[in-house]
């Protein structure tokens, strides 16, 4: 007997980590949530859109799967972008569904601590990101550092900045990062990790609060079985263990604190 199938349309994103390089990874990982998703009896979107996407349009009722940086997220969004769990990254040792973020410099550069970057040029993909700036906050001083720094539009962008001397140091999102070394490895090569950043919980995977608590239950079984069995074709390249369902109360760690340095 053919299962019947709630048809889901509106937009299906992966946009943290849809580089052009990497729309062929990104999107055999939503054909193993479509799979499952069928499962559950939901048809989710055929397609992906790889356009590169405002936060504002993650956030839209017509979303119905993304990604968002967990910060954003929980202090901003809840309201709009149900939780339904985790990216969990592999990169190397890191606990589950955590991740954290690589200080890059130049290659060739004289910066030995972070004590000499308090007055050094910082590149950062948005000014709320937890992972291009929000992680800095417990080590230094920030304000003054996104005065007088280079806003990017992303962590790529961050990377050629710091390489091409347009800045001196960047926070790097440690997937993005790893994601670089795989396709973009003259690009890394330019830079030096200088230090990391603590950990914190990853990126959320969401869907719109819009489309009730009936989906939602069905749409998180869906990520957490879909992701769950990648092949290796897959994460050679995009080094994802599949998603865990942290819950959303591990993310008050991101309730930053007004004018606070250290407000993770």
């Amino acid at each position: 007997m053919t299962k019947h199938l709630t048809t889901l349309s509106g937009l299906a994103l992966m946009p943290l980590y849809d580089w052009p390089e990497l729309h062929a990874y990104t999107d055999a990982l939503w054909a193993c949530i479509r799979e499952a998703a069928r499962e559950e009896g939901l048809d989710l979107p055929l397609s992906l859109d790889h356009r590169p996407q405002r936060l504002s349009a993650w956030m839209a009722d017509e979303v119905v799967f993304s990604q968002l940086c967990g910060s954003p997220w929980f202090r901003r969004h809840q309201h709009q972008a149900r939780y339904l769990a985790t990216s969990n990254f592999n990169l190397g040792e890191n606990a589950p569904g955590t991740y954290y973020s690589n200080i890059v410099v130049r290659s060739g550069a004289d910066w030995a601590s972070l004590e000499d970057l308090r007055a050094a040029k910082l590149a950062f993909n948005d000014d709320d990101s937890q992972s291009g700036v929000h992680c800095l906050r417990p080590l230094m001083a920030v304000e003054p550092l996104l005065a007088g720094g280079l806003e990017t539009g992303g962590h790529r962008f961050s990377m050629q900045a710091v390489a091409a001397g347009d800045a001196d140091f960047a926070a790097i999102d440690a997937f993005s990062y790893r994601l670089a070394e795989k396709v973009l490895p003259a690009l890394t090569a330019e830079l030096r990790i200088l230090t990391k950043t603590p950990p914190r919980p990853a990126p959320v995977l969401i869907t719109s609060q819009a489309l009730g608590k009936d989906v939602w239950v069905r749409m998180q079984r869906a990520v957490l079985t879909g992701l769950s069995a990648l092949p290796s074709s897959v994460t050679d390249t995009y080094p994802l263990r599949g998603a865990v369902d942290l819950g959303a109360a591990v993310y008050a760690v991101y309730d930053l604190v007004p004018g606070a340095v250290d407000g993770l």
